[in-house]
């Protein structure tokens, strides 16, 4: 085993924001792609498909996200772990934890799959579809959901080369998954050659042959061994301590993911009920708005890797530090991103639609104008919250998460979006959005005053 890495721990503010824009850069990197395969995949759709199939992406990718979120239940608790390992010098435990990591994940996703594949239909039918809309997202979904064993393992791996403040591993996997999802994509949905054009199951078998390949790269990477982590067979045997410590941490992330899971399939089923029009606009905003919340979580990972780091190095202070500066970086990235945003927004919609749907973007450029206002306030949340899970602090968000939704997000959209006639607002779309933009300042300010309160620098990992 190479010698122990421990964290930098240079008193110096310059050296606080070097070490989190040089973990944060790569991770910026991957989001970077992130987006464009969002993009590639609502311009194939939304160019050349019709609504109903870009209604149905975008319930699917919702779904899908969902699926996501549920796999960072062993992500949170590796990052936490490895990171207190590796800032105490202890490579022992921080490989322990990584074998546990994805011998846990590997198991969710087979999980994930068992469940998710006959239950697509009701899942897509419980979000107020029906007809073609119903029939394409159920499709979608289900193509998808083949790869997610190697999701997981993708996921769960570079959770752990994260808390080993290895960000760059990462970035040149989804290089080559994103590059090859984009290929697919545009050739399975459109036709190359002697290829036939699948049309919307295209863009999904792209998405899963990309995706599981990335998963079967990573495990490939963690057995021959990177950034001091290595995975051996003899790691992937249940060790009840070691998978009960990331288990302590992950628990109450697990109860997080439950509640966004919940609050946000209730909030997009009380747009379905505006039409597919308004679900389509609600899709491409969401698009749109992926740049800045895939920026945030580049600032999201330095602060929770540096904070498990510098606590396992018995440095509070510098943990604090850390994530007091990816926070302000944040801040000011989006907030001069919802300039951009704000100013663009019929531009954007543009970009996606290609001009041929004007209603959908008639109904979409207004809220993506409204979340320009809140991003500041996004990336107080997942920043913030990305520390508090680095100090193993999970609890607190799972509490702001059931605040969000339950006080604010569900009740206002109920009234904001209701029409006049049934007892509501009838504001539509742009009401559901106001009604997000409440809960995320709701939860943006419950988060930033738990973080200066500091009470999370006493958690035990």
């Amino acid at each position: 085993m190479p010698a122990a890495i421990t964290p930098n721990l240079d008193t110096t503010h310059g050296s606080m924001t070097r070490r989190v824009l040089r973990l944060g850069l790569p991770v910026l990197v991957v989001q970077a792609t992130f987006f464009l395969v969002g993009f590639s995949d609502t311009v194939v759709t939304g160019r050349y498909l019709d609504e109903d199939a870009l209604a149905a992406v975008t319930v699917a990718n919702y779904l899908l996200w969902f699926l996501d979120t549920l796999l960072t239940i062993v992500s949170i608790g590796a990052t936490a772990v490895v990171a207190r390992s590796v800032g105490a010098g202890d490579w022992g435990a921080a490989n322990k934890a990584c074998g546990q990591a994805m011998l846990m994940a590997l198991a969710l996703g087979v999980v994930a799959l068992a469940i998710g594949w006959p239950a697509a239909p009701f899942l897509t039918r419980m979000l107020n579809l029906q007809g073609s809309v119903h029939a394409q997202a159920t499709t979608f979904l289900r193509i998808v959901l083949i790869a997610t064993p190697l999701v997981a393992a993708t996921t769960a791996g570079i959770a752990c080369l994260q808390g080993a403040a290895d960000t760059r591993t990462g970035m040149y996997v989804f290089f080559m998954v994103d590059a090859v999802n984009i290929a697919l994509t545009w050739a399975c949905a459109r036709g190359v050659g002697p290829m036939p054009s699948l049309g919307l199951p295209g863009v999904a078998a792209g998405t899963a042959i990309a995706e599981g390949l990335g998963g079967a790269v990573i495990l490939v990477v963690l057995t021959l061994g990177r950034s001091n982590l290595k995975l051996g067979w003899k790691r992937l045997r249940f060790e009840r301590p070691e998978a009960a410590r990331i288990m302590h941490v992950s628990l109450p992330a697990m109860g997080e993911s439950a509640t966004n899971i919940v609050g946000q399939l209730w909030f997009l089923a009380l747009i379905n009920r505006l039409g597919s029009t308004a679900t389509a606009a609600h899709g491409v905003a969401i698009r749109c708005e992926a740049v800045a919340f895939l920026t945030v979580y580049a600032f999201s990972v330095p602060a929770s890797t540096l904070v498990g780091q510098y606590l396992g190095a018995s440095r509070p202070d510098l943990a604090a530090r850390a994530g007091r500066t990816a926070w302000a970086l944040a801040v000011g990235v989006v907030g001069v991103l919802g300039v951009f945003v704000y100013l663009g927004a019929d531009v954007m919609f543009d970009l996606f639609l290609g001009g041929r749907q004007p209603h959908v973007a008639a109904a979409g450029v207004p809220v993506l104008r409204i979340v320009a206002f809140a991003l500041p306030a996004l990336a107080t949340l997942n920043v913030v919250n990305g520390a508090l899970r680095g100090a193993g602090d999970t609890r607190t968000p799972l509490a702001f998460t059931v605040v969000g939704y339950a006080c604010a997000r569900i009740p206002l959209t109920y009234w904001f979006a209701t029409p006049v006639a049934q007892g509501g607002l009838g504001w539509g779309l742009e009401g559901a959005w106001l009604a997000m933009f409440a809960d995320l300042h709701i939860r943006g300010a419950l988060s930033a005053v738990r973080l200066l309160q500091g009470g999370w620098k006493h958690v035990r990992v």
